[in-house]
């Protein structure tokens, strides 16, 4: 993802969320180098869909993921979900929060593998709740199970 790619994020993400990201907020995950994973997923060279997360060592945290409205519902979600979590995140704990009604990124998270953690109450700008997701990569046993 480029700087170039900022007006079309934007007016995506307008016509998805109703609580939509700033132009400006955006533009600065864009500009954030260290840190940062930003793709898009692009059909025939038009942008499709788009993340954003940051990381550090062995965790993430998703900050934003969607697929236009033109395309949902047709598994593209699901295929750039999978090439990320396969091809970038593969070794990390990835967290993310999810608004408590969205239940088909819910249950998409949890066909992944996520787990719900926890809730944040009134975490959104319109008061609504988010669900806390995680799913875990790494092995925390020190000690291996006797056979």
């Amino acid at each position: 993802m480029t700087l170039n790619d900022l007006e079309p994020i934007y007016e995506m993400e307008k016509r998805i969320f109703n609580d939509s990201w700033t132009k400006e907020a955006i533009e600065n995950e864009l500009k954030r180098k260290r840190y940062s994973l930003n793709l898009v997923s692009e059909m025939n060279g038009i942008i499709i869909g788009y993340f954003f997360a940051h990381f550090l060592e062995n965790e993430a945290h998703i900050l934003n993921i969607a697929i236009d409205i033109s395309f949902q519902h047709q598994g593209y979600g699901n295929q750039f979900l999978d090439q990320i979590l396969e091809n970038y995140l593969q070794y990390a704990d990835v967290y993310l929060e999810v608004k408590r009604s969205n239940f088909p990124a819910i249950n998409l998270y949890l066909n992944f593998g996520f787990e719900e953690i926890d809730i944040r109450n009134e975490y959104y700008s319109d008061g609504e709740d988010a669900v806390i997701m995680v799913k875990k990569e790494k092995q925390h046993g020190l000690v291996s199970p006797k056979r």
